[in-house]
């Protein structure tokens, strides 16, 4: 039985010591290597659903965050900085006021006295000031408190009251153009023309912004477009259903336009010897010199529920979205026994504790942050 020896001897000789378990384990390290290429499967889709989402959310809040800065840039910065050109054109007083001490006084506050257009602060008594400091998160714009001719209190609440169409509404100080000179031909008529271009422009604009917003906001399209494009596995037409549904209840951010219809402004009743006369009145109706009968903008400000949906989406809206695994080597259906789905939380806010940086005191600096 010799072949039974050399059997016997051979496996208790070392080499075969090691081939039998190498022979043995060689399945086990097959199926590791089919779990490992599983496992990566799962974990890119993970990754890639995990992105699609983020990158939905913040491209989607983000038209939000653009839209809510650009009213608050045409309710305040912007006119301002306009009409802060005539800080250097000075009016100079009449002889009365020079013998009470005045001084000249630029044209820029002829209409911020009279209320007409909104400065930054922090001085106020000129209402001209150098831009604030780009970490500053009160930029200070307001009407001049002082203003005992036409108060804009008014105005400058988170729910303004309008006045009439019929009334009146002086953009100018009138004592002030009872004081100094300011010739309709030498100033008037070219001053105010800008007045009315540059709040006609900014109205114009913001109608745009408006616009535009209220189109890639419906039904939460651009976070649905987004999510698609970074993902495989829905149909343009129904992606990301689930998150878009938590997301687009806040998504309705409207803004209501402040207008006026009635606009008086001043200037100066010069006698043929060039003796100043007072002020007097020149009066505009808007809907009848702006096309389409439209009254002259002033500012844009939240209406209650876009104020509500601000504070909610400041403290933070959490997004779940629920995902396909791809199949796997062993048939499991992990979908069933996990229920994977990614998960996010969308801040947008301003430096303010209500949320609303829009009006009054307008501040374009509304942010966008993701949380995991």
């Amino acid at each position: 039985m010799r072949w039974v020896d050399q059997a016997v001897w051979k496996l208790k000789d070392r080499k075969a010591q090691i081939l039998l378990p190498s022979v043995l384990l060689a399945p086990i390290f097959i199926l590791v290597i089919y779990l490992l290429f599983e496992m990566a499967k799962v974990s890119m889709t993970k990754v890639r659903q995990q992105f699609a989402l983020d990158n939905a959310a913040y491209s989607q809040v983000s038209a939000a965050s653009t839209y809510l800065n650009a009213v608050a840039m045409v309710n305040g910065p912007l006119p301002y900085r306009v009409m802060a050109y005539y800080k250097d054109t000075k009016v100079n007083p009449k002889q009365t006021a020079q013998q009470a001490g005045k001084q000249p006084i630029s044209v820029f506050e002829l209409f911020y006295h009279g209320g007409g257009v909104l400065a930054l602060g922090p001085d106020y008594d000129t209402g001209i000031n150098p831009p604030p400091p780009a970490e500053s998160n009160d930029w200070g714009f307001q009407y001049d408190s002082n203003n005992q001719e036409y108060s804009r209190g008014d105005w400058t609440k988170e729910q303004p009251r309008a006045p009439s169409d019929d009334d009146y509404v002086p953009v100018m100080s009138n004592s002030l153009v009872n004081d100094y000179y300011f010739p309709a031909l030498r100033y008037g008529v070219e001053v105010i023309k800008n007045y009315l271009t540059t709040y006609a422009t900014t109205g114009d604009i913001y109608a745009s912004q408006s616009y535009v917003y209220k189109e890639v906001s419906k039904n939460a399209v651009m976070f649905r477009e987004a999510y698609y494009l970074n993902t495989n596995d829905c149909k343009k037409s129904d992606c990301a259903r689930q998150s878009a549904a938590q997301l687009r209840r806040y998504l309705t951010l409207s803004t209501d336009p402040f207008e006026i219809n009635k606009l008086r402004f001043y200037a100066s009743d010069s006698g043929m010897s060039g003796e100043h006369g007072g002020a007097y009145n020149i009066d505009f109706a808007a809907s009848e010199i702006l096309p389409n009968g439209k009254k002259l903008f002033q500012f844009a400000y939240l209406d209650p529920s876009s104020r509500s949906r601000l504070r909610a989406l400041g403290r933070g809206v959490t997004l779940k979205q629920s995902f396909k695994l791809p199949k796997n080597y062993f048939n499991i259906n992990l979908e069933q026994k996990y229920k994977p789905y990614v998960r996010n939380t969308v801040v947008l806010s301003c430096p303010r504790t209500s949320n609303n940086c829009v009006w009054p005191n307008p501040l374009p600096k509304y942010s966008v942050t993701l949380d995991p």
